[in-house]
């Protein structure tokens, strides 16, 4: 730069602090005279020794501001900071001068975890614009901590930023603070993904100046506020996820606030959007998707209504979720619907009304399918075939009538039935057992009739079958006098026995009865193997191992006569109906001896006075839990900063993820990915309530 006069400088200066003044006096932003970073050593499209240094040295402090480790009560580091190092921990003991000593075809920072740099093919391609420099940061659930706000982390990455970083994603770390207007300097920035951190406050104004972002990427963070209307400006993206958002709002209203910009429908070459579970209202903007590339669209859980008329143009849909909102209104007509690509839709919890339009049996390559808890009524047509790739199909909490066709039992890829809490009548067809794939059959709470098929042993991933509530399902069968008692081979289908253990019943009915179980493999075949109605005759040796499938039956013991039923203690049977139905009703109480009464009295007095110095416990400690929200956050603070505690009450949580190890065998870094995720929501939980 230019030699300036002191009376230059000077009045430089002046106006730097006088412009800090100005925004100290217009709310709290970062004032800094220092310009933004420029990267030395740039030399036709080569990131040459002084860029090397400037970039290495960026990549090392980035690390150890960081590497925010805590110690425990063994005073040795705590694991989840940082978890993979690679690379990155030689700075730790070296400069950047000794790291980059090592002659190679590439700087040693290429061979960081998480680093890729420009390449000379990729430069050539037009992918980067200065070899060797660093093209992107992807550090996922790794432990990363510190702050957003930090000026050296912030500082850091315009750095990297100077020397080509165009791609920034550290998801699911431990970045806490609010986003500052200096984020806004990245304008290079095709790719920006902060989710599932500890972000909070707004989204800032200055990100709009971010032209190039294909990716931006927020959710799962505390961020609260309107969502801004200028998105439209952004019109490279591609992806916009600001889902999953807990940040409280002045109203009590958790998330992002306010309605669907109308700018949306300027993003033409937006392929996701997601802004589930948050705090949005309105209605969905017109022209969504009118020339867009739109194909996941999820807005579950908000506040939005309206009816689905400004979906109807989305014809590359994949992926459609407007559950838990206020839709109204019929679903859409035969002639509107241009969904030929959906794979999920999911408009469950919502109000819509009238029956299941026949353009939706037409989505032939629809997989998921939720219209759970809506008014639907009418039945399900036999064009439900058509439906060849459906796994899972959700229909509970409607009000549909009809049988249950048999012809849901052909689909070949059905893994989950729930047409639970609706009106449907018929039986249950023996065509179950062509369901290869099911695993969970939900009925309950329906006016089924007949008894359950034999066939539904054979099904070998099938873990739940739950027909409660239907008080006309009975071990009878269809059409059979359900007066007298069944035989004691057919209060179960074939391949199921009762437990010798009772269990207590949770549904308020105050008995226990027998579990019910599979029947080992061998025994199960040679007892369905018969030709009788309720057997299988060849196909028994089609039924699936007690091992291979943990089923869990939910049956009322009115199926099975309440077989070896018994009231729980100070309950005693009352049958009725011609002693087919069992009621548990409280025993009456005997004539108290005469020393009960003065006992109670004086039991009774003993327990106001309990119930006096609980109350004093609970006042006093009403006093302190409701002390002012600045009082209680600063001694949670003050209380951080001592460290572990050394003793104390302690809370211990313990999760368990199902089949961990299976999944880690299917896919180690998918899982490993989702592990982090898990870890990281314990840990804000951990934090919202220490």
């Amino acid at each position: 730069m230019p030699r300036q006069s002191n009376i230059a400088g000077q009045s430089y200066g002046h106006l730097v602090l006088w412009c800090c003044v100005i925004l100290v006096l217009l709310g709290p932003r970062q004032c800094s005279s220092a310009p933004a970073p420029v990267c030395p050593g740039l030399q036709n499209g080569v990131c040459t020794g002084a860029c090397q240094s400037a970039t290495c040295s960026a990549l090392a402090s980035f690390f150890r501001s960081t590497f925010n480790a805590t110690r425990n009560t063994l005073h040795t580091l705590e694991t989840h900071s940082w978890a993979n190092r690679s690379g990155w921990e030689i700075t730790r003991t070296q400069p950047c001068q000794q790291i980059l000593s090592a002659r190679g075809r590439s700087p040693s920072y290429c061979s960081w975890y998480g680093i890729t740099c420009c390449t000379a093919e990729a430069a050539a391609q037009q992918e980067c614009r200065s070899v060797h420099s660093v093209l992107g940061i992807k550090i996922q659930v790794n432990g990363v901590n510190g702050s957003v706000e930090d000026p050296t982390i912030v500082q850091d990455i315009q750095q990297l930023h100077a020397c080509g970083l165009t791609r920034l994603s550290l998801q699911g770390n431990d970045l806490s603070g609010a986003l500052s207007s200096t984020w806004g300097s990245l304008t290079n920035l095709t790719v920006l993904d902060l989710s599932n951190n500890w972000i909070n406050g707004t989204i800032p104004a200055a990100l709009r100046s971010l032209t190039k972002l294909t990716v931006l990427s927020l959710g799962q963070n505390f961020l609260s506020g309107p969502l801004p209307g200028w998105f439209g400006e952004l019109t490279a993206l591609q992806s916009l996820s600001l889902g999953a958002n807990a940040g409280q709002n002045a109203d009590g209203t958790v998330g992002l606030t306010g309605s669907l910009p109308a700018s949306l429908a300027t993003l033409r070459d937006l392929e996701l959007l997601n802004l589930e579970t948050n705090a949005l209202t309105g209605t969905l903007p017109a022209g969504l998707c009118l020339d867009s590339k739109l194909s996941i669209l999820k807005l579950r859980a908000n506040s939005l209504g309206g009816q689905l008329d400004q979906l109807l143009d989305c014809q590359k849909l994949t992926q459609l979720d407007i559950s838990s909102n206020h839709f109204t209104g019929t679903l859409p007509d035969s002639n509107s619907w241009n969904w030929s690509q959906l794979v999920a839709l999911d408009v469950s919890d919502n109000r819509f009304e009238g029956s299941i339009p026949d353009a939706l049996y037409g989505l032939s390559v629809l997989g998921y399918l939720n219209l759970g808890h809506n008014r639907l009524s009418g039945s399900i047509q036999r064009a439900i075939t058509l439906m060849q790739y459906l796994k899972s199909l959700q229909l509970n909490d409607n009000q549909l009538t009809g049988p249950v066709d048999e012809n849901l039992w052909y689909l070949p890829q059905l893994s989950v039935l729930d047409l639970s809490h609706n009106r449907l009548t018929g039986t249950i067809s023996k065509a179950v057992g062509l369901a290869f794939g099911l695993e969970e059959v939900i009925l309950d709470n329906n006016q089924l009739t007949g008894s359950l098929p034999a066939e539904l042993g054979i099904p070998k991933d099938l873990k739940l079958v739950d027909v409660r509530n239907n008080s006309a399902l009975s071990c009878h069968g269809e059409g059979s006098n359900a007066s007298g008692a069944c035989d004691a081979g057919q209060l179960l289908p074939c391949f199921l026995m009762f437990s010798s253990a009772d269990v207590p019943r949770t549904d308020g009915s105050d008995m226990s009865c027998p579990a019910i179980l599979r029947r080992p493999r061998q025994e199960a075949e040679q007892l369905c193997s018969g030709n009788g109605p309720n057997q299988l005759g060849d196909q028994a040796t089609n039924l699936a191992d007690e091992a291979e499938a943990q089923q869990r039956f939910e049956l009322d013991p009115t199926y099975y006569g309440y077989y070896n039923c018994q009231c729980l203690g100070g309950y005693r049977e009352v049958w009725e109906r011609n002693h087919t139905v069992l009621t548990c009703v409280k025993s009456e109480e005997k004539d108290k001896p005469a020393w009960v009464v003065p006992a109670v009295s004086v039991a009774a007095v003993a327990a106001v006075m309990l119930l006096a110095a609980a109350a004093l416990l609970v006042w006093l400690r009403m006093t302190v839990q409701l002390r002012p929200r600045w009082q209680r956050e600063k001694e949670l603070n003050e209380n951080r900063k001592k460290g572990m505690p050394s003793g104390g009450p302690a809370t211990i949580v313990v999760t368990d993820v199902e089949s961990y190890s299976d999944l880690m065998q299917v896919n180690a870094p998918l899982t490993t990915k989702a592990m982090g995720i898990h870890n990281a929501i314990l840990r804000k939980a951990v934090a919202a309530h220490a």
